[in-house]
């Protein structure tokens, strides 16, 4: 004897079982997508300063006891995150991991102090480690900290840029601070450090200075 095969709709398959007390669980799996990501382990180079170079800085004002380098530079040479513009192109230790702009400023030093940069800008607003971005769209890569924090990539190199066409117009000051705070930067006593200016993709200033523990020294001013 042949049997005919009857199609009961879903619906109404639901419909007996929850009228009869049984519960059904069902499950749902989004789909899903294979994504292949393949690259290299070294981050890429930041992106260079705008091509629309607008800006120009007088020299910069220097403050007493702030040595002034004689930087040379070669062209095509590789950047060693020293705080210079090791190659020639108006950007500051490039492929470290930072970014530039129409407006760099880049401190470095070689000991495990812990040193904190400042850019005040023409507003009045500093930008630091604990105020990291401004509205006039200044911005602090990283708080580096030094001996305090081994662990940390480039923990001795700070970098504050302005990345759009026009920064604000006026006087910028910079300063750094010695962090006494711990013997995990104290440690290192007195640090000479290697600070670089660069507007409008061009070195505006490069400078070294002996900092003790707790010092605070405002290195220099430059004007747009």
């Amino acid at each position: 004897m042949s049997m005919s095969r009857m199609i009961v709709p879903a619906s109404t398959v639901l419909a007996l079982l929850l009228t009869s007390g049984c519960y059904v669980r069902t499950y749902h799996r989004p789909p899903t997508a294979r994504v292949r990501v393949s690259g290299s382990a070294q981050a890429s180079a930041p992106p260079p300063p705008s091509s629309q170079v607008t800006v120009t800085a007088q020299s910069p004002t220097v403050a007493t006891g702030v040595t002034v380098v004689e930087a040379t530079c070669t062209q095509g040479a590789a950047e060693e995150c020293n705080g210079l513009d090791d190659n020639c192109n108006g950007q500051i230790d490039e492929g470290c991991g930072f970014s530039s702009g129409n407006i760099q400023v880049t401190l470095a030093w070689p000991t495990q102090a812990d040193l904190d940069l400042y850019v005040t800008d023409p507003n009045g607003e500093q930008v630091y480690y604990q105020h990291t971005q401004a509205a006039s769209g200044g911005r602090l890569d990283q708080d580096a900290r030094g001996g305090c924090n081994n662990a940390q990539a480039d923990n001795n190199l700070e970098n504050v840029y302005w990345d759009q066409a026009n920064p604000p117009s006026g006087a910028y000051q910079v300063a750094v601070h010695y962090w006494d705070g711990a013997r995990c930067s104290t440690n290192a006593g007195a640090t000479t450090f290697t600070l670089s200016i660069a507007v409008g993709g061009q070195i505006a200033g490069a400078y070294n200075y002996t900092i003790a523990p707790g010092q605070r020294v405002d290195v220099a001013s430059f004007q747009l």
